[in-house]
């Protein structure tokens, strides 16, 4: 091979962030899992992770800027797409089944599907419903207390209503 086709690629036994925006996610979903486990029982954390995962598939469904847009240099380059609900599975999976016995855990995620759901991609609204649906699942198995069990589900069927529309000045 040539030195300039072999200098064209990084292999390494590491993947990083930057070239695997889904080993990010399972990343923050590991540090979200870890503080729910009953050694360290913070549930804060996996909150504000949830809430890094809303603002992250916020940004990432939302079109760039077209002055950010650079020309394609290498037009035979092919990349798999990312999908969507490969990463919600990556992301909301395991904070779901082990966060489902915390009633805040539960509502939170649910508020976040229902945010995710409302940003306009269709395939994210999707992937955000089967996720609600699933960590109810898990919750109503997890959920000891009949009134925790009610308020997730009354979060969880939030989504299915149309969004209230916003008026920042009224």
């Amino acid at each position: 091979m040539s030195g300039s086709l072999v200098s064209a690629f990084t292999i390494s036994s590491n993947r990083t962030f930057e070239d695997d925006p889904r080993f990010g996610l399972l990343a923050l979903s590991e540090i979200a899992d870890k503080a729910l486990s009953l050694g360290i029982n913070d549930p804060g954390t996996a909150i504000n992770v949830i809430g890094t995962f809303v603002r992250l598939f916020t940004l990432w469904q939302t079109p760039p800027e077209p002055q950010n847009l650079q020309a394609t240099t290498y037009d035979r380059v092919w990349v798999p797409e990312l999908m969507t609900d490969d990463l919600f599975d990556d992301a909301f999976t395991a904070i779901a089944r082990d966060g489902a016995g915390m009633v805040e855990v539960s509502i939170r995620l649910q508020k976040a599907f229902r945010a995710l759901a409302e940003t306009g991609d269709t395939q994210m609204a999707e992937a955000a419903k089967k996720h609600s649906r699933r960590a109810l699942s898990h919750s109503e198995v997890a959920l000891t207390l009949s009134d925790d069990i009610d308020l997730v589900r009354a979060e969880a069927r939030r989504l299915d209503r149309p969004p209230r529309p916003y008026f920042p000045n009224s």
